[in-house]
């Protein structure tokens, strides 16, 4: 036999053995956790699953919280959204849109669930949101985490499958080599030999995610982090503004100065074993920013109460002092919604619109308040106190085109009652306003 003819035998017999060690490692974990069934059989079992667990939940008035690629009108989204499910069956779930309302203590936002729901296929729910929702950590059936990685993977969401067989490696010793030699198997990886542990901060859910991986893939995720860990800096930077001299500064922030806390101590935990934190010229920017964030909360602390000193109800020039200082004040720290709100009501009550809805003692104040209450919106879409306060704004300046949609609002919100009843009051005034003015032909 010609040496190249044997060279190929070899390569062929090397490519078998080889074909027969990947389909060995996935029948090997699968004989151990599901008596021999088929990876796809396994993945699909436990996919029909998933609403039995979702429907088990939801029957003890227990509704997940996930996130959907759908907007508000539950269309095709690029930027998802929160929903809580509150019902599930074979086919599908409902979903209620989850909206801000409003900041936590560290400026992350608080949602809250509206009634804004529709029936969604569980096709449309995405599996790296179906995994932020799933048990893992928590979850003590190790078979079934083998199942829902499997799934994973047919999804191909790689490295999340990953992630969930990294939990079990942990914890259960029989599957240790098992789960080390499916993954190699279904990573492609060649000869990789042990298989080491490699974590990163999760900064959004606070928590540590691992996965496992050979000693040739670390050098590629290093990179990847020194590149993550640039980017993110960057971002940093960029969302503080000017930090340096007497505030306001040429440059507000983009973000709350709380949520800017937040993120660099976050920072510091994903990136503390990256090159870029270790060096020391980016550590004192950090350390800079920090510092000019507790010192921008003091002074607009200090101002604020100098702002509130100069109100008097019978002084018409410290009412509008108070107001054109917190407009100064704001720029320190705009992304502040009770910043804003005190702004906001502030030219409010300057502008003082009428009781009755209709006309106002000073129309520029309330054309100032309008945007600022259009922003905090935005933050508290639900709130009807906000959506009557705007409405108010464009009735005293006589524009109920745009008024009427804001107590629309209001009385979707809270029907007959509270804000609901003054919101239909003060439509009544104004529409009895413009039938007048139409009469009157002015």
């Amino acid at each position: 036999m010609h040496s190249t003819s044997k060279a190929l035998l070899a390569i062929s017999a090397l490519l078998f053995t080889g074909s027969l060690a990947a389909a060995d490692a996935g029948a090997s974990l699968f004989e151990k956790t599901h008596k021999g069934a088929k990876e796809s059989k396994v993945a699909s079992d436990w996919y029909g699953k998933l609403p039995e667990w979702v429907a088990s939940l939801t029957a003890k008035n227990k509704f997940p919280e996930t996130w959907l690629p759908l907007d508000g009108d539950f269309k095709n989204s690029p930027t998802p959204n929160k929903f809580e499910i509150r019902d599930a069956n074979k086919n599908q779930f409902s979903a209620y849109l989850m909206v801000r309302d409003g900041a936590d203590g560290n400026g992350l936002p608080v949602y809250k669930t509206t009634k804004n729901s529709k029936w969604i296929a569980w096709k449309s729910w995405p599996a790296k949101y179906i995994l932020v929702t799933y048990p893992v950590e928590t979850n003590s059936d190790d078979n079934d985490l083998v199942a829902f990685a499997a799934w994973l993977f047919s999804e191909k969401e790689n490295d999340l499958a990953n992630r969930v067989l990294t939990v079990v490696h942990a914890k259960n010793k029989d599957l240790a080599p098992l789960i080390e030699a499916y993954l190699t198997e279904k990573m492609g990886w060649k000869d990789p030999g042990a298989l080491e542990r490699w974590a990163l901060w999760d900064m959004e859910f606070q928590k540590e995610r691992a996965i496992l991986i050979p000693a040739s893939e670390k050098a590629a995720r290093q990179a990847a982090l020194e590149k993550d860990a640039k980017a993110d800096f960057d971002a940093i930077v960029r969302a503080r503004g000017d930090y340096k001299g007497k505030a306001p500064r040429r440059v507000s922030p983009t973000k709350q100065l709380i949520l800017l806390e937040w993120e660099i101590k976050q920072y510091k935990l994903t990136y503390s074993s990256s090159e870029f934190l270790k060096n020391a010229k980016n550590t004192d920017v950090l350390a800079s920013i920090m510092d000019s964030i507790t010192d921008d909360k003091a002074v607009i602390k200090d101002n604020v109460e100098k702002a509130k000193a100069l109100w008097s109800d019978k002084d018409i020039k410290g009412q509008q002092a108070k107001c054109e200082m917190m407009e100064e004040i704001l720029r320190i720290d705009p992304m502040d919604v009770a910043l804003r709100a005190e702004t906001a009501n502030s030219w409010f009550l300057f502008g003082k619109p009428a009781e009755h809805g209709n006309g106002c003692d000073r129309s520029d104040p309330i054309k100032k308040a309008i945007p600022h209450y259009v922003e905090i919106l935005k933050i508290y879409p639900e709130s009807s106190g906000y959506w009557l306060a705007l409405g108010r704004c464009y009735q005293a300046l006589e524009d109920s085109k745009h008024a009427k949609p804001c107590y629309d609002k209001v009385i979707a919100m809270e029907g007959d009652k509270g804000l609901g009843s003054t919101a239909k009051a003060l439509q009544r005034n104004m529409d009895t306003k413009d039938e007048n003015r139409a009469k009157s032909g002015n």
